[in-house]
């Protein structure tokens, strides 16, 4: 395949704005995931309380 300086540019750009996209995506999905609440196990649950 022939390379010419502008399809060496092209690909450079694209590649970057790729990694930008999948950038942006991964940073918006991890607070999401952060926010979600670790299921409690049944046991911890129901045990008693000092108060109760």
């Amino acid at each position: 395949m022939f390379y010419t300086p502008q399809s060496v540019q092209a690909e450079t750009t694209y590649r970057q704005e790729r990694i930008k996209r999948d950038f942006r995506r991964t940073r918006r999905e991890r607070p999401a995931q952060a926010a979600k609440p670790e299921p409690r196990h049944a046991r911890h649950a129901l045990r008693t309380t000092t108060a109760g």
